[in-house]
């Protein structure tokens, strides 16, 4: 939680370097900064209890303040390196790369841990950073002059005034704005329930832990598959009518856990809910490269970042102090639909909105 926190804060800064330098080098240095820290690690760890629990704090601290440099920065990169009319096939196709190297390491990692010694899978963990490292660097790219130019324009402001920029860069673009946070909920709702599946599962239905990895499992395989499901689809549907199909999708998976909760329902919920908030995040990702210039990216992304934060703390707070204590997890869900269903009714009429004017202009002309 205190992770999440600086993280929340930090994120001005954060988005602002995505955008003052050249993604390419943000990423070489974060995967060289990652062998640092797991090589420190490798040497220090097993000397004392109290330097171990330290490092792993350090480690933890580490890979969140990635994570929320690396999103940002594949986004900005992805953007600049692709044409428009490739931007689904990309999204799609890394949707698909990410779920499949999520789903071989997991497997590694569960054989590996307890049978394998620390030190030879941190330095495992090395060599891949290191491999990354090489073929970042031998990535083609070339900054384009308009992305070069307003670098050079942040790096004489201040950070705040850089991000402070991007707050008014989104508040001319309200529509874009709300679309946007809206389709952000379901992924705010997936770590929410994250925190609430394990008491719903032990605690209400009185089920053992192989529910919750047969869940994982089939959550995994249908976040893999929306790769592929999601270019169709992005072949005769936009990019909003993908969301707000996937979202619909999403809402009656999360509603069904609520009116029939067994472990059968929680399951294929679980494969749903993989598949349509993946889904969710490829057509985002395709509508934001296509409605928000580059030079904002790095900024903007991590701005949603730090309000996804702000929701999941917020959320998880309110039903650990409400449904958790009542022995009611059940109704979590529920919540969790009407939170859903807000954000589809809303994103829903704000593109049918912006649909029908833009039809009306091309009638104009």
């Amino acid at each position: 939680m205190a992770t999440m926190i600086l993280v929340f804060f930090a994120s001005p800064y954060l988005g602002s370097l995505v955008d003052r330098y050249s993604r390419k080098a943000i990423f070489l240095y974060m995967e060289i900064t990652g062998i640092v820290v797991l090589g420190v690690f490798s040497v220090l760890c097993n000397v004392s209890a109290v330097l171990d629990i330290t490092l792993v704090v350090m480690l933890i601290f580490y890979h969140t303040a990635y994570d929320s440099i690396k999103y940002p920065a594949l986004a900005a990169l992805t953007q600049e390196m692709f044409k428009k009319e490739d931007y689904s096939k990309v999204n799609s196709s890394l949707e698909v790369q990410g779920q499949a190297a999520l789903m071989i390491s997991s497997g590694l990692a569960a054989m590996m841990i307890g049978k394998m010694d620390a030190a030879v899978i941190l330095v495992m963990n090395i060599s891949t950073f290191i491999a990354a490292s090489i073929l970042i660097y031998q990535l083609p790219y070339q900054r384009n002059a308009e992305a070069e130019e307003h670098s050079n324009t942040m790096k004489n402001e201040s950070y705040w005034k850089n991000f402070r920029s991007s707050l008014q860069y989104l508040c001319y673009r309200k529509v874009l704005f709300v679309l946007l946070l809206t389709s952000f909920i379901p992924s705010i709702v997936i770590i929410v329930a994250n925190y609430l599946d394990p008491v719903f599962i032990y605690d209400y239905l009185n089920e053992g832990p192989s529910v919750i990895g047969i869940a994982n499992i089939v959550y995994a395989i249908g976040a893999m598959g929306a790769g592929f499901v999601a270019y169709q689809i992005s072949k005769k549907w936009s990019d909003m009518q993908g969301v707000i199909l996937f979202m619909a999708v999403f809402a009656l998976a999360t509603i069904a856990i609520f009116l029939v909760p067994n472990a059968v329902t929680f399951i294929v919920a679980s494969l749903f809910w993989g598949h349509s908030n993946a889904a969710i995040r490829v057509f985002r990702k395709s509508y934001m490269f296509h409605h928000v210039d580059n030079a904002y990216m790095g900024r903007v992304n991590s701005l949603f970042n730090a309000v996804k934060l702000l929701g999941q703390v917020a959320l998880i707070g309110i039903l650990t102090i409400t449904v958790v204590p009542a022995g009611q997890t059940v109704y979590g869900y529920f919540v969790l639909f009407i939170i859903v269903i807000a954000a589809l009714l809303t994103t829903t009429y704000l593109f049918n909105r912006t649909y029908n004017k833009d039809k009306e202009k091309r009638v104009s002309l």
